[in-house]
């Protein structure tokens, strides 16, 4: 009696050895299988402490009653992580019925053959990578023809630049429609910021894009000065009135300044609003071969916009403004833009796009720079602006170089390319 007695102590024990073993894997194999999963117990989550680590509550318990009955506890983590699974199959099989569900709802469009070419009845039409919510890839015009090869009530499936492409239906007619080349714009006075112009009779002319090559996107592209009497006229230096914060045409600590001053004479006794205008027209030329839109504020000697006018518009019928200008210094000095002064970074509007406006500077003085265009210092000089304090799109005032400076056609084409080549850069 008393050896048997021995022997079942002795047999207990190792069973108590082997269990902690067995229950010693269990827990490494649960954290195993469940660990970096939402479904991962923590030692701080199952309320264990360091020293009960090995073994769960439950199992604790039956090893001091009886240890027959701790196969079951041990399993207790497979069915854990069994139930665990069955959810987590339940939840993907409820996911996947819903996107069932989804694309069986969301009926495919159905497009009847077509072959023939349809023109465009309005301006600013989306052109779709898909249907509804795809990709934007251009713009569409009065008069642009492209060739349909099928259509829907909704949506027509066209040919764009090489490629499989979607606008709507309602825009589109087989009848002939005649190309709308241009279009004059004439300023609204209910625009944000057009109650502070003062001259503002005039109008800009908006070209469009003819080629295949379309951008979407619209240049103004400002020839600065030509307004006759606007030095006379004095405009808000700032939309909230305050005053400038560094010098210029206006000195730093003025509210007001002239609506659009008369510019510099160039060494030869040429008005620089005469040169400004022939590099305008170049890089107008340049911008419509490569597939832009172009508002050109002025064309001709002279025009009734002033400064603000020229930058509401702009605001409002393109996408980036370039004005151009020769600074008044006589030291053939180089090409660079006016950034914004950080005295007005955070005055309205020019705290929501100022970062934009210099690197849309920073892109076209690299333009200027690779192709051999003079630059002076880094490209940039922080200056406060009328043309800056009014934009809400990205906007520069552009000095290509100053009263020495060479203008002739030769060097004007080679700074409309520069000029071009940053625009290209700054949307690319």
């Amino acid at each position: 009696m008393k050896n048997h007695f021995k022997k079942t102590i002795f047999l207990s024990a190792a069973a108590c050895t082997a269990l902690a073993f067995s229950l010693s894997s269990c827990k490494k194999t649960y954290n195993a299988e469940f660990s970096g999963t939402s479904a991962a117990v923590s030692v701080e989550e199952g309320t264990l402490t360091d020293t009960e680590a090995n073994v769960l509550p439950n199992e604790s318990t039956t090893v001091e009653s009886n240890i027959g009955p701790t196969v079951p506890a041990a399993n207790s983590g497979s069915q854990a992580q069994a139930a665990v699974l069955a959810a987590t199959n339940t939840a993907a099989q409820s996911n996947k019925v819903s996107e069932t569900t989804a694309a069986e709802t969301a009926a495919p469009i159905s497009f009847q053959s077509r072959d023939e070419k349809v023109y465009i009845m309005a301006d600013d039409v989306n052109i779709r990578a898909l249907p509804e919510t795809g990709e934007v890839l251009g713009k569409a015009n009065t008069g642009d023809s492209f060739h349909r090869t099928g259509y829907s009530d909704k949506w027509s499936r066209i040919e764009y630049n090489g490629q499989t492409a979607f606008i709507s239906s309602d825009y589109t007619t087989t009848n002939v429609v005649e190309k709308k080349t241009s279009e004059a714009v004439s300023f609204n006075t209910d625009w944000e910021f057009g109650g502070n112009s003062k001259i503002n009779s005039g109008t800009a002319t908006l070209y469009y894009a003819a080629g295949s090559n379309k951008k979407g996107k619209t240049v103004c592209v400002n020839a600065g000065h030509g307004t006759k009497g606007g030095e006379s006229v004095k405009t808000l230096c700032h939309p909230d009135g305050t005053a400038k914060v560094t010098g210029g045409s206006t000195a730093a600590g003025n509210t007001r300044a002239a609506a659009v001053s008369s510019g510099t004479t160039m060494s030869d006794g040429t008005s620089e609003a005469y040169v400004n205008l022939k590099v305008a027209k170049a890089l107008k030329n340049i911008l419509l071969e490569r597939g832009y839109n172009v508002l050109m504020i002025r064309e001709s000697e002279d025009v009734q916009l002033d400064n603000i006018a020229r930058t509401v518009m702009a605001n409002n019928r393109s996408d980036c403004h370039i004005a151009i200008h020769y600074d008044s210094t006589t030291k053939n000095k180089g090409a660079f833009f006016m950034s914004v002064a950080d005295g007005i970074k955070g005055m309205y509007p020019v705290s929501t796009i100022w970062q934009e406006s210099d690197r849309l500077g920073a892109n076209v003085i690299n333009g200027l720079s690779a192709n051999g265009v003079k630059i002076f210092g880094d490209g940039s000089m922080q200056m406060d602006l009328t043309q800056t304090s009014y934009s809400k799109i990205p906007s520069i005032d552009l000095e290509l170089g100053d009263k020495v400076s060479d203008y002739s056609d030769s060097t004007v084409a080679v700074l409309a390319k520069g000029i071009a080549d940053g625009i290209d850069s700054y949307y690319s």
